[in-house]
């Protein structure tokens, strides 16, 4: 399943999954990337921070494309060069390992307010890294907004 981006005309997405899991951090800062989200990211990741204090996993091409997009914003304003000299200067490039895992540095964990205990969403071209118990909160606060949200104002059919 892939998608063309319209900003990168011809570029292909990458697709990496959907889904939630919950795996844990080992005592070296290591996350398992769950088997099924693993072929998408074979070629390489780069992790970051994101919003909402999350980390973002990206197929390496994915986020080259992504600081495409950010990198003419950046002088639009203060805040628009603060928000990609951040994005970035704290990007981890990196390659899964023999078994299927990354190393979170302490910066980003830290960012995000990971412990031991971790949740990894599929989006569809990237994962996010949310603290199991921040997801938990916010999925639980935000359930409303998913149980209300008309399909319509999406532009979803039925």
């Amino acid at each position: 399943m892939t998608d063309t981006d319209p900003v990168d005309s011809g570029r292909e997405r990458a697709f990496v999954g959907y889904g939630t899991h919950r795996p844990k951090l080992d005592d070296k800062g290591r996350l398992t990337i769950p088997a099924r989200f693993r072929p998408g990211l074979a070629d390489g990741v780069v992790v970051c921070g994101w919003f909402t204090n999350t980390l973002s996993v990206f197929p390496e091409d994915e986020f080259d494309a992504l600081v495409r997009k950010v990198r003419p914003t950046a002088n639009l304003s203060e805040r628009h060069m603060a928000f990609f000299r951040l994005l970035v200067s704290g990007a981890e490039v990196q390659q899964l390992d023999s078994q299927g895992r990354i190393s979170i540095p302490t910066s980003q964990r830290k960012y995000a307010g990971l412990g031991k205990d971790c949740v990894v969403n599929g989006l569809g071209e990237r994962l996010e890294v949310w603290d199991a118990d921040a997801w938990d909160r916010y999925s639980e606060e935000n359930l409303p907004v998913f149980s209300e949200m008309e399909g319509t104002s999406l532009g979803i059919e039925f």
